[in-house]
């Protein structure tokens, strides 16, 4: 009871504070907003269809195409710092990415959904490999914070990342640009936009070509990882074939090649099931060969005088440290993230081919329908080292892991107005085939005569079908109140996945009483219905305060790093089950003039709820190394988001933002592979505490040349890269700095500009995700974050 009446208590006092902050925004707001505004209207699409930022019932951070290019944001961690509360999550190395918002991620080697999906130009790319993208040519970026299970394709629990690229003009014009920089970085990106026909065949070509030496040097065998070697070509095609139809058509092509910044050892767990602290010591002899034996059942016959397993593993590795992994730990510290030694491969290849194709009829003066194609071929080849050291404990060997997904999509949308334009509507379908071909290969414990190679093959399909309505209803005349309206959506899913084990998995070379405990051909389907229900009021032009709730889903599936054995993962199977999130949100969003000063704030506070929460456990299965997902039954994320900027002068412009996070499992003991229920104690990839600052100074130097000066500062507290970080307390990050500065140079009416970024200006080492496998192997691993980077910027707009 006491529970109920403190969260009643705590919502009434945060809605009399939210109605206390309007009355006083009434009385600030002395001017009209379209004269008020920090910057011009900002446009979204976060409820498929165009409003403007601060009139959307929705948590957004969105990018313009012109803070990409001030914030020279480039790769996805550069969108981390832009947008607090979203983490871009490193797993085994670099280009193993996934992204991370209100306590909703994705567990690498887990082949589940992920949490936050992001999508091109309404076309959702749903690749499992996780491979980087390119940032160029953009109109936008959306981070919408929160589930998106009803309008988007796919439920997505945490929120959605929209990119848009430019569309075709009208005009012929155009830009090009070139960057260089230290670590030898050459990068040139431009666009052209050609009317082909009048202004009804409009066209725009874009590419770039990023090369760039890596961060990191591997003392091992001489050569340098993080490598960046990449283009990209973008064609889109605007057609209007009548007065009321029009087509837009994209296709981007992305090729990359290189390394990965690699992960390296950074704590040791001793209480971990396989003993690799003693089976690296080979300098201890009569260890080394006892251990060799234990593993091999005694076939490997060591001993210390006539086959000396520990003195020809020596003779045999002559640079390594006799000590093991726990010596070599404080030799690796004492370097630095950026000075590595490791024997694995470290190669990186990506082809990305996106299609989006939108066809929009208008039936009517407020009613449209769009069709809306898509196609995705997402590949990602990655080879590595798994243990980030020079002893060949586990890495990909030559064969790498590498997911090839191909997916259609299909939907059909009716947008409109009706009720004398009370009502703002979508109604639509949507359908998508999805296949992903995993070929994983592991290379494990090269001790001889230990050393085994597993290859897991996996195909998996997924065909999904949905129907789903949203409205939102003006009820202003039906209760007296003005601006108040109603949001109702919902979506029903129905999702059938498929998973083969292919031929060449080695779990086709089990023996025959194992094989029969085996099922290589598994199936499942799901079906749930999403929903979202919100109350927004427009207080005034310039406030708007909101409250909403929504259910979102991650539908089950099958984990393919382990033998294909029917079940759920706590009985050892290989399965996992759905997951269901429900959340509560409040909200505010203003711009206007605070005491004669332009402002813009928005906060948002929430409660997620998730039920059988899908989370990653590597452990033995048997004698096999594994990646187990299981469902842990209960978890709550509670958090609040705050971010604005003010003008106080027509030269100054300073904004930031605050998110707090606090993520935990309320309900998390769960067997793993059929042993004892195991506590799941550490919420994964959410710092509690994360902002931003920005300040930014621009000054006319003559008729239209302007110089600027800008500086943004982001930090973060400590975050785990682990689900049960109290059995492994090495699973941590420490929280980090990072402060950004950027001089420029521009002249409207010519069209140049010129420009010098300075990032990471204090080299503050950090460090951005990592693997735990403390608990199975006795190490944990992390990926470091870029060091200080330097490169001059040119660019002409013609």
């Amino acid at each position: 009871m006491l529970k109920h009446r403190t969260i009643s208590f705590s919502a009434t006092t945060l809605i009399s504070a939210l109605y206390a902050t309007t009355a006083l925004a009434q009385v600030a707001s002395v001017e009209p907003a379209a004269t008020a505004d920090v910057g011009s209207d900002i446009i979204v699409t976060a409820q498929r269809r165009s409003e403007t930022l601060e009139r959307t019932p929705v948590a957004i951070r969105v990018l313009s195409a012109a803070a990409l290019e001030k914030q020279a944001i480039v790769t996805e961690t550069d969108l981390q710092m832009a947008s607090p509360g979203l983490t871009i999550r490193a797993g085994q190395n670099s280009n193993q990415l996934n992204y991370a918002l209100r306590g909703q991620s994705l567990d690498a080697f887990s082949d589940t959904r992920p949490g936050v999906l992001p999508y091109f130009n309404e076309v959702q790319l749903d690749g499992v490999g996780g491979g980087s993208s390119a940032f160029y040519d953009l109109q936008s970026v959306q981070v919408l914070k929160g589930p998106q299970g009803t309008l988007f394709g796919r439920n997505s629990t945490g929120g959605a990342v929209l990119f848009t690229s430019v569309k075709p003009g009208k005009e012929l014009g155009g830009y090009v640009s070139g960057r260089l920089g230290d670590y030898k970085l050459r990068q040139v990106e431009g666009a052209l936009n050609v009317p082909l026909i009048g202004e009804s065949v409009l066209a725009r070509v874009a590419g770039f070509y990023e090369k760039r030496n890596g961060y990191q040097r591997n003392l091992y065998n001489n050569t340098r990882a993080g490598d960046v070697d990449r283009f990209g070509l973008r064609g889109s095609l605007h057609v209007d074939v009548s007065e009321t139809i029009s087509n837009d058509l994209m296709v981007d092509y992305l090729h990359s090649n290189g390394s990965s910044l690699s992960g390296l050892i950074d704590s040791l767990e001793p209480t971990g099931l396989v003993p690799l602290i003693a089976l690296t010591n080979f300098g201890n002899q009569a260890q080394y060969n006892f251990l060799i034996n234990a593993f091999t059942g005694g076939a490997a016959g060591c001993n210390d005088s006539t086959n000396n397993c520990a003195a020809a593993y020596a003779a045999a590795h002559p640079n390594l440290d006799p000590a093991g992994i726990a010596s070599y730990l404080e030799t690796q510290k004492a370097r630095g993230p950026y000075k590595i030694e490791s024997d694995g491969p470290s190669r990186y290849r990506g082809r990305n081919i996106i299609l989006s194709n939108i066809t929009s009829f208008e039936v009517g003066d407020d009613t449209k329908v769009r069709n809306i194609f898509g196609y995705t071929y997402l590949k990602n080849g990655i080879a590595g080292d798994i243990d980030g050291t020079p002893y060949g404990i586990d890495d990909n060997g030559n064969g790498g892991k590498n997911d090839n997904t191909r997916q259609y999509s299909e939907e059909l949308q009716l947008v409109g107005k009706a009720f004398d334009g009370n009502l703002d509507y979508v109604v639509g379908g949507f359908y998508s085939h999805e296949t992903n071909r995993n070929l994983t290969t592991s290379l494990l414990l090269q001790f001889p005569p230990l050393t085994g190679t597993t290859v897991y093959s996996k195909l998996t399909t997924r065909d999904m079908y949905a129907a789903y309505a949203q409205g939102t209803y003006d009820v202003s005349e039906v209760t007296g109140i003005q601006g108040l309206g109603v949001t109702v959506g919902a979506r029903y899913t129905h999702e059938k996945i498929k998973f083969d084990v292919l031929s060449d998995d080695t779990a086709y070379l089990a023996a025959p009483a194992v094989l029969a405990t085996y099922d290589f051909h598994q199936q499942k389907s799901y079906s749930n219905v999403s929903w979202t229900l919100g109350v927004q009021e427009q207080v005034n032009s310039n406030l708007l305060i909101y409250l909403a709730s929504r259910r979102s889903y991650k539908n089950g599936g099958y984990n393919g790093i382990q033998n294909p054995v029917p079940g759920l993962g706590p009985n050892g199977g290989n399965g996992y089950d759905l997951e269901t999130l429900t959340d509560a949100e409040i909200g505010l969003k203003y711009r206007g003039n605070v005491g004669g000063v332009p402002t813009q704030f928005n906060i948002a506070g929430y409660q997620n709820w998730i039920k059988d929460g899908q989370r990653v456990a590597y452990t033995l299965l048997g004698t096999t190394p594994a990646a187990v997902t299981v469902n842990v039954p209960r978890s709550k994320v509670t958090g609040f988001e705050l971010d604005g900027s003010i003008r106080p002068t027509s030269w100054f412009t300073l904004g930031g933002s605050l998110n707090y996070t606090d993520a935990r499992f309320t309900d998390s003991y769960v067997s793993i592979g059929g042993g004892a229920p195991v506590l799941f104690g550490t919420y994964p990839d959410t710092s509690k505490w994360s902002g931003s600052l920005f300040g930014e100074v621009s000054v006319p130097i003559q008729d239209s040349i302007t110089a600027s000066l800008r500086s943004d500062l982001y930090s973060q507290s400590s975050f785990w890269f682990a689900s049960t970080g109290n059995r492994s307390p090495g699973a941590r990050i420490d929280g980090y700095t990072l402060v950004n500065f950027r001089l420029g140079l521009e002249d409207s009416d010519a069209g140049w500009s010129l420009a010098a970024h300075l990032k990471n200006a204090f080299n503050r080492v950090y460090y951005a995700g990592g693997i735990a496998t403390g608990e199975l192997f006795q190490f944990n691993t992390v990926v470091p974050g870029s060091p200080r980077a330097f490169h001059v910027e040119a660019r002409f707009k013609f």
